[in-house]
């Protein structure tokens, strides 16, 4: 990243209650202040939601990036605060820092990948390559679960030219957490390119995790005949754990996307399940016939890069991607980023069929 976009100047404030008013405007404001060198101060952190403040999961990922990158605060931050303070411009000028060696527990079952995407842009920025261990939770509620880290952002992420490795070395999962994932950064040195993601090709694969409790293993085999008379050719793989989930990943010439669905309850019953797989076969059928390259988790993780690479290169081509919709955690990002660099700008425009493109200009 060169030194025109380090933009210090005074300080930037967030307001947490943007938007969906979640994490996703934590984990972006923070990675940014890390790597731009900003001084920010977030507000009115998740003000909207039953529970406001800082959780858990978002506390743990602040401090580690703390950590990992030496800025500063003028309050260490808690539990249920509802702001805090980031000083970026302390992290040192001169060089790159080196990698790091170091474990993040998010001390619940807070989402393990979601902790990742907070601070794998800044581990790319080192000089030197970093393994990180990340103990949570690894198939969450409404989060990109581990397998859709390995399967789906991963392979797209290192074929825009980045080497990033992940292993599952325990699952965790609500309420006890513990899971444990590995994280291996070979860094870019903070060159970021742009890309474009607005074709997916042919089908190539369709592959489909089904987790299920003991109590449901005796309706495998239906669950298997409902999963093969809609989706063609399917990969099935079966698990028996202690919670119930439906997770379809799909792989074309181009693109890569995945669908989820986590049954809520600790003790599901098969009707639950029977939903869940219809639920996410119609939106797996609703993908593959849009013009939409990617998904709505993809989408997200993927904007706070679009401005990276148009930071690291003000000349570079736009970066470019074509998803189903325009979630919040979407726009979220994009106000974000937004905030960061407000002479870069964003182009969304629907498509007929609903899919979105949106093109950092």
């Amino acid at each position: 990243m060169s030194e025109t976009s380090m933009n210090p100047g005074k300080v930037l404030v967030v307001d947490g209650s943007h938007g969906e008013g979640g994490g996703q405007i934590i984990r972006n404001a923070v990675t940014l202040s890390c790597i731009l060198k900003r001084d920010i101060k977030v507000i009115n952190i998740r003000a909207n939601r039953p529970n406001p403040g800082l959780a858990s999961q978002h506390l743990e990922s602040i401090l580690a990036m703390l950590r990992i990158s030496g800025a500063t605060t003028s309050l260490t931050p808690k539990k249920q605060d509802t702001s805090f303070d980031l000083n970026g411009t302390s992290i040192p000028r001169v060089s790159s820092p080196p990698g790091v060696n170091t474990n993040i527990d998010l001390k619940t079952a807070g989402s393990c990948t979601l902790c990742i995407q907070c601070i794998l842009p800044f581990l790319m920025t080192l000089a030197t390559p970093s393994r990180v261990t990340v103990i949570g939770g690894t198939h969450v509620m409404k989060s990109p679960s581990f397998d859709y880290l390995q399967r789906v952002f991963l392979p797209t992420f290192n074929l825009l030219g980045n080497d990033v490795k992940a292993w599952l070395r325990a699952p965790g999962y609500f309420p006890r957490g513990g899971g444990r994932v590995e994280l291996e950064v070979n860094p870019n040195g903070g060159k970021f390119v742009p890309f474009n993601l607005t074709e997916k090709g042919s089908l190539v694969t369709i592959e489909a995790i089904l987790n299920v409790t003991p109590k449901l293993e005796k309706h495998l085999p239906e669950f298997r005949r409902l999963i093969s008379e809609k989706t063609p050719k399917p990969r099935i793989e079966f698990r028996i754990l202690s919670f119930a989930s439906v997770e379809y990943f799909v792989t074309c010439e181009k693109s890569r996307a995945g669908f989820s669905y986590l049954v809520e309850g600790r003790n599901p019953e098969p009707d639950q399940v029977f939903k869940a797989i219809t639920t996410v076969q119609k939106e797996v059928e609703d993908f593959l016939v849009s013009s939409a390259a990617v998904d709505t988790f993809l989408a997200d993780q993927l904007i706070i890069y679009t401005s990276l690479a148009k930071l690291s290169d003000p000349s570079s081509a736009e970066s470019r991607l074509r998803t189903v919709t325009l979630s919040d955690h979407t726009t979220s990002a994009i106000h974000v980023a937004q905030l960061f660099s407000p002479q870069n700008k964003f182009q969304i425009t629907k498509r007929e069929d609903g899919a979105h493109d949106i093109v950092l200009l």
